[in-house]
């Protein structure tokens, strides 16, 4: 085998792809990754924001798969986690801070506190959701089910009835329905809209809770401290040495599996002959030969880009080209003098451990609806939502000595802005993040000595996201299963024997799971023992 050909070839260095292509490798394939930018990771990669201050664009490995972890050797590869308690803080709009520490029994407390018997409701809402994950009887772990597949199990009334309200109705309304205090839906509702353009009002919003129970259901927990079981965001614990460890210990599997990686080195188109796909041309005139490639960048640059020379997909081009793609990403990170401290603090917690904790600032539901709204407008919000992280402190390597990195992912800010330009409002946007989280977090404006911004033109600039949509296509109901990304597309396989489609466009989206590069990975192998391929 000459140096430019290989049994597969994967575009896109992202978690996706050196998922896909550890598995590939694993099987005995020999496997070329070629990657865009200078490094591989994509958010996941460490980048150094600002001299001596490094982080991720991505700050949680919430959804991260316990089976891929093992599957793929990471911990033998330098991947571990640290079990960060509390995994979320998360002020309310009285003025007090709703604190997830591990001990169950201590955040039921809190909850109780908000009304009487709420930790027994706030169980219930997620035991509703779990029974409805494991009655629909799918798996995460293979193609999406066809609608027929996705409802067969739901024969009563009761099971229709979960299937209305947590695929045609709101998060607002279901958890009205579980009579939550606002405190308890100010908690989850976040976490409904964080995938896409939506309000906790918008219909189907529900669907973005299964995430955990959907892999519990299709994979059931072996260890009691299975992150999964834990409803509360951060429960995964965080890695040594920052979210980039999870993408340094994929690259020393595949590199340990004989995998091939090119950086720099973008696709500029995939070669086909005779229906099958037979390589890939880079920008720089590269060729490389291969019976097997799998695609796991946004499937839109893959369809109407890379396919742009095959008449046969033309009628994809014109679909895909049709498909939403507005995405909201933005981001801040603060060079600090110190650590930040929380104004209103339970008396009991040590200032450093409620500071290296996940936070989120949206203090009440109507003020994420309020921000989300404005999103759906074109707006910048007056009063942004705040995904936050200061990963220096549980990884101290990623700050000087005595300084610390504050990581700050905004939620709220349209690709398409009604008025004005991203060159005139990025800067606007970012001062009132930081004012958002200052008003929690008072001493912070005073330890500012740098930042920077990345806006949703330099995400899809620099970062390659399509439209600066990090998921690659909204997370909704509409946008899932057998609709991701297309239907016809949507079971990793296309209509070019030999090429897969992979990356967060494909199901389950998701943020960094790793499911999509299992799950294409899995169906080339079984396409290559039934001697589909080559």
């Amino acid at each position: 085998m000459s140096a430019s050909h290989f049994d597969a070839i994967i575009l896109g260095g992202g978690h996706s792809g050196l998922v896909a292509a550890g598995y590939l490798a694993g099987a005995g394939l020999r496997v070329l990754v070629l990657e865009r930018s200078a490094r591989f990771g994509g958010p996941a990669a460490t980048v150094e924001f600002m001299p001596g201050y490094r982080t991720t664009i991505a700050n949680s490995p919430g959804s991260l798969e316990p089976k891929i972890v093992q599957d793929l050797r990471l911990e033998a590869h330098g991947l571990h986690f640290q079990p960060i308690d509390p995994t979320l803080v998360h002020p309310l709009a009285d003025g007090s801070l709703f604190v997830g520490w591990r001990d169950r029994a201590r955040s039921a407390a809190q909850m109780d506190a908000f009304a009487p018997g709420e930790a027994a409701r706030y169980d219930a809402f997620f035991a509703y959701l779990q029974a409805f994950a494991e009655k629909l009887g799918i798996s995460v772990f293979r193609e999406p089910p066809t609608l027929q597949e996705l409802v067969r199990n739901l024969t009563s009334l009761d099971d229709q009835e979960a299937f209305s309200r947590i695929f045609l109705g709101s998060v607002r309304d279901l958890m009205a329905q579980f009579d939550l205090a606002w405190q308890t839906q100010t908690l989850i509702g976040p976490m409904a809209v964080v995938g896409g353009s939506c309000t906790p009002s918008t219909p189907g919003t529900p669907v973005n809770l299964l995430t955990r129970p959907l892999s519990l259901a299709s994979l059931r927990a072996e260890a009691a401290d299975d992150p999964r079981r834990m409803p509360l965001r951060g429960s995964t614990g965080m890695p040594v040495g920052g979210m980039g460890a999870i993408v340094d210990s994929m690259l020393a599997s595949a590199r340990a599996r004989g995998v091939v990686l090119r950086a720099e080195s973008p696709a500029d188109r995939i070669l086909t002959e005779h229906g099958a796909v037979s390589g890939v041309v880079t920008r720089a005139g590269d060729e490389f030969l291969a019976p097997l490639v799998i695609a796991a960048i946004n499937p839109r640059a893959t369809v109407v880009d890379l396919m742009r020379d095959d008449a046969e997909w033309q009628p994809w081009r014109e679909r895909m080209s049709k498909r939403p793609m507005a995405g909201k990403a933005f981001k801040v990170v603060l060079a600090l003098d110190g650590m930040p401290r929380y104004a209103n603090a339970p008396a009991d917690a040590d200032p450093a451990v409620l500071a290296a904790a996940q936070f989120r600032i949206a203090p009440s539901l109507d003020y994420l609806e309020e921000s989300h709204a404005e999103l759906m407008l074109g707006r910048i919000a007056e009063k942004p939502v705040v995904w936050g992280l200061c990963p220096s402190l549980s990884s101290p390597g990623l700050a000087p000595e005595g300084k610390h990195v504050l990581s700050l992912n905004i939620g709220t800010a349209p690709y398409h802005l009604k008025q004005g330009s991203w060159a005139t409002e990025r800067e606007a946007l970012a001062k009132r993040s930081i004012a958002a989280v200052a008003e929690w977090m008072p001493n912070l404006p005073d330890l500012i000595t740098d930042w920077r911004c990345i806006d949703p033109e330099e995400f899809e600039r620099e970062y390659g996201l399509v439209e600066a949509n990090m998921t690659h296509g909204d997370l909704a109901p509409w946008n899932q299963f057998w609709m991701r990304p297309l239907p016809g597309l949507h079971a990793y396989r296309t209509p070019t024997r030999g090429l897969y489609l992979s990356g967060n466009g494909t199901w389950p989206g998701n943020f960094i799971s790793g499911l999509s590069g299992h799950n294409a990975s899995q169906a080339a192998l079984a396409d290559l023992r039934a001697g589909l391929i080559g």
